[in-house]
């Protein structure tokens, strides 16, 4: 007997720090990961630094580069989702091909999330 799974399938997106030097990110450290689940569109950030805490990365509308993260969700009686206190953005930068770098201004920080989902096993 055949059973199919309802499980919602999600993507995993790993996070680096590292030095950008041209199109490269060298001496990357792994720092978090990024999900993505089918049917959203948006990306939910967990930092190892900050255990707890779930940030979203949103793409912003009407462009094709830009994101912002945000540090809350809400969600009202009608199911509509609404995201809450901006505290860092990304960048699509063409010329770094496998990654996104996303910045946290209040920690002057960079960080890159791979566009490549993480092999399932």
């Amino acid at each position: 007997m055949n059973q199919q799974n309802n499980v919602q399938k999600s993507e995993k997106h790993e996070i680096f720090t590292g030095f950008r030097k041209e199109n490269v990110i060298e001496a990357k450290l792994l720092v978090g990961a990024a999900f993505k689940d089918d049917g959203v569109t948006y990306y939910k950030i967990r930092l190892m630094m900050f255990p707890g805490y779930t940030y979203y990365l949103v793409k912003n509308q009407n462009t094709v580069d830009k994101y912002t993260v945000y540090s809350r969700m809400v969600v009202d009686d009608k199911n509509k989702v609404k995201f809450l206190n901006p505290v860092g953005n990304g960048l699509l930068d063409s010329k770094l091909q496998s990654y996104l770098e996303v910045r946290f201004p209040m920690l002057r920080a960079y960080v890159y999330m791979s566009l490549y989902p993480q092999k399932q096993s």
